[in-house]
């Protein structure tokens, strides 16, 4: 994840992974499986993370190569 600056407010957590054109934010369980909580595609004009976990908030700014990972207020 070079020249990113990841954001994380979460109390979770969580790893981020580059693959390709492809940000993953992932939480790994302690059988060595993980969960995909949002994925952002680096190849789309949006800043928008597809988010796979409804407790979490992600906010993208490819321009700024920012990220920013909340958690949800219930």
């Amino acid at each position: 994840m070079t020249n990113w600056k990841i954001n994380n407010q979460s109390q979770r957590h969580l790893m981020i992974q580059e693959h390709a054109n492809e940000i993953s934010i992932v939480e790994p369980y302690h059988n060595g499986s993980f969960k995909i909580l949002a994925e952002i595609n680096l190849n789309q004009t949006s800043n928008e993370a597809q988010l796979n976990d409804e407790n979490l908030y992600v906010s993208v700014s490819k321009e700024h190569k920012e990220i920013n990972i909340f958690d949800k207020v219930k």
